[in-house]
């Protein structure tokens, strides 16, 4: 234990020693983002302003065309504070033609009465596409709380991080949800992990004045959450592979081949009615999306694969691979990734 205790505080003690430096080189960046944020308060001041919710029109939360609607800044202007791999802009055209369930959700993401796991836990199944580990959702509650909520948007990276300092998710479990931490819903989940790593954050004099955006950040920079690597066995990250329950494969793909089999089982659910062309040559296949324009598709295990085969990213339109493992890939990368692993969390439920 006493081991346990001298590896953290060793951990600590570098963090500390690199935080002035990255204040540093992150100070452009932050105001950036913090100007963006700001804009888009005022665009879309809801918390502010719940009759703005209420006047809300489709196309000011979908728009194809546009780069001013709602989501448009969610997932693209205002990347610098967060990214979410989207992958298709499905949900967000089903959160337009459900306006009602949709302006309900955000009437609560800005409620002050509701907790941060009663916001995430709330109705976002009933619109397709924004379920799931519900990236998306704590994406936008994070805009309108940006002081209560770390923007880690995957559960498994804010577990990673937690993990790494050894704070108590089971003892905060039960203290606050009163039962064990595998039990917890995903909102009551993303409220553990985001109190613990508050915590931590205000004990450490280098880190109380900085805010949770660039806190998150920095732990995205110093500690890198660990990548799917293939081995030789028939294993996932040196796991057995995983059931996929209803998704039709027995197990989560272990081939680029498996991947295009998902593919074509879900490719309308995807945002891809027609499948014109699959072939082995680069681009791997030629689809039509829901607006009838041909679009290409390169199929991969993990989406860092692509930049390892050297495909050239400006004829391709889409990378669909099992699990995307790029870690901050550039911007017209990022856009272009489709994760079926993320996708039929939403898609099955």
């Amino acid at each position: 234990m006493s081991g346990e205790h001298d590896d953290v505080k060793s951990l600590i003690d570098n963090l500390r020693a690199e935080a002035t430096g990255f204040e540093e080189e992150f100070e452009e960046v932050h105001s950036r983002a913090l100007r963006l944020h700001k804009e888009f308060l005022a665009k879309f001041p809801f918390s502010q302003d719940l009759s703005s919710i209420d006047n809300l029109k489709e196309i000011d939360v979908y728009n194809p065309g546009s780069h001013d609607y709602f989501f448009y800044w969610v997932e693209h202007k205002l990347k610098p504070l967060g990214h979410i791999a989207v992958g298709s802009s499905k949900p967000f055209k089903n959160a337009a033609e459900n306006l009602k369930a949709f302006k309900d959700l955000l009437k609560k993401v800005v409620d002050p009465k509701l907790s941060l796991s009663q916001k995430v836990d709330a109705e976002w199944e009933e619109i397709k596409g924004l379920g799931g580990d519900r990236h998306i959702a704590k994406k936008i509650i994070f805009l309108y709380n940006f002081d209560e909520v770390m923007p880690i948007f995957k559960t498994e990276d804010l577990e990673y991080f937690v993990e790494k300092f050894k704070l108590d998710r089971e003892g905060e479990a039960k203290s606050i949800f009163g039962k064990p931490y595998k039990e917890l819903s995903v909102g009551q989940k993303f409220e553990v992990l985001n109190r613990l790593l508050s915590s931590f954050k205000s004990q450490i004099q280098e880190f109380k004045k900085w805010d949770n955006f660039m806190f998150s950040r920095f732990l995205y920079k110093m500690f890198k959450p660990p990548s799917p690597r293939l081995s030789a066995s028939y294993s996932v990250q040196g796991r057995p592979p995983q059931p996929l329950g209803r998704a039709g494969l027995l197990y989560e793909p272990q081939s680029e081949l498996e991947v295009i089999v998902l593919f074509a089982m879900y490719h309308r659910e995807l945002g891809f009615p027609y499948i014109l062309r699959v072939g082995s040559e680069f681009p791997d296949a030629i689809v039509l999306d829901e607006n009838g324009e041909r679009k290409s598709i390169e199929f991969e295990l993990f989406s860092k694969s692509f930049l390892q085969h050297q495909h050239p990213i400006s004829e391709c339109d889409y990378i669909v691979c099992w699990e995307d493992n790029w870690k901050d890939p550039p911007e017209e990368v990022a856009s272009k990734i489709i994760s079926l692993k993320e996708r039929l969390q939403d898609i099955l439920g």
